[in-house]
């Protein structure tokens, strides 16, 4: 991060613009690159969620993960964290650097002993592998909710055959050194068949760092026998996430198609009273933002934090439909109507605005 300091010695002439090296107490650092890891259906991977740092760094499927982890590409992005360039962040998709909130954060707020060194010393090339593993090398989902995909998909043929190798290749390279193990990115982690059977019939000397699980789902299929079926995870799950979209049954049936939100309510009230911190996610839309603080009402009547995000376009949209669809963007004929309704929620407890927090 590049500081400017304008000289008064000179007020009344050209002004002298002088460039300072960064301060360690004031420039920003992300842990995500030095952290993170995730493994895409086509064996990509990427140091953070692609449509905030869509740089990949490899392909599982041709290279080994310690390679990767590594390679030329993983050393690159770490350089533009520690440059403070932040190059190939998208800053108006990515909620962390919009609100500068963890893991975007002073050094002095790095905890991890290890990352803390790599940032101190400038360290690209890490002595350890990654401690965060998002799963989304299986995009299998029992919903086709417009937002993330065209139709319902379950991986069969040769796409389930890749997600075999992936999830054998993920097993033996990335669990030795996983502490945080996410599912899914991508899909369902009950809507998966594979994922499904990772967590009922999950191995901890797979992965012996491990220390938590976080479970991100629709929520359709988790409820009392479901859990019951996962008792080798238990002891793991500590946070969980369902995604929703929408505050009313109406407004559910046209984010996400398959579901029942009537089930839905039933399945919150079940999970809402297991040890689990969770919070309810809504990507807001045209055809939702009305009900953002309606939602923020369910949540906590549920005990639950809420996190609101921009719509993305992950290819299953138009141009037009999107620009009809995207309320976040200051040419939509409502964003006027919209910030209204989102500047009623800023400083709500438990709710995150993500990265809607910079239109504010």
């Amino acid at each position: 991060m590049t500081t400017f300091c304008y000289s008064p010695r000179l007020a009344g002439k050209t002004e002298e613009i002088v460039m300072l090296p960064p301060s360690p107490n004031t420039q920003m650092f992300c842990t995500q690159p030095f952290d993170w890891c995730e493994i895409h259906p086509d064996g990509q991977v990427f140091l953070c969620c692609p449509a905030w740092l869509k740089t990949s760094v490899g392909n599982l499927l041709h290279a080994p993960l310690d390679q990767i982890w590594n390679g030329e590409r993983a050393r690159q992005v770490r350089k533009a964290i520690l440059e403070g360039s932040f190059s190939g962040c998208n800053r108006q998709r990515c909620p962390r650097l919009a609100s500068a909130t963890a893991p975007v954060m002073p050094l002095a707020q790095v905890t991890d002993p290890d990352i803390r060194q790599a940032l101190q010393s400038g360290d690209t090339t890490l002595t350890y592998g990654p401690r965060t593993l998002n799963l989304c090398h299986d995009r299998s989902c029992n919903l086709a909710c417009a937002s993330c995909r065209r139709d319902f998909h379950l991986a069969q043929g040769t796409a389930l055959e890749t997600v075999a190798v992936l999830t054998e290749k993920i097993r033996r390279q990335a669990g030795p050194s996983a502490e945080t193990l996410i599912l899914s990115g991508t899909g369902d982690p009950f809507g998966s068949p594979t994922y499904r059977d990772l967590l009922q019939n999950f191995d901890a000397g797979d992965f012996p760092r491990l220390k938590s699980i976080r479970l991100h789902s629709n929520g359709q299929l988790w409820n009392k026998s479901l859990w019951e079926s996962l008792t080798p995870i238990h002891p793991y799950v500590q946070t969980a996430e369902i995604s929703i979209d929408a505050a009313t049954a109406a407004t559910y049936t046209l984010n996400r198609r398959g579901g029942d939100f009537r089930l839905l309510l039933d399945n919150l009230r079940y999970i809402a009273g297991l040890p689990i911190a969770l919070t309810l996610s809504f990507v807001v839309q045209t055809n939702n933002y009305r009900e953002m603080p309606a939602f923020v009402a369910l949540a906590h009547n549920l005990g639950a934090a809420v996190y609101f995000s921009q719509l993305v376009n992950w290819g299953t949209f138009s141009r037009q439909e999107f620009g009809e669809r995207a309320i976040h963007r200051a040419d939509h004929p409502d964003h006027a109507d919209f910030l209204l309704v989102l500047r009623s929620l800023v400083d709500t407890p438990r709710v995150d605005l993500g990265n809607l927090s910079s239109l504010l």
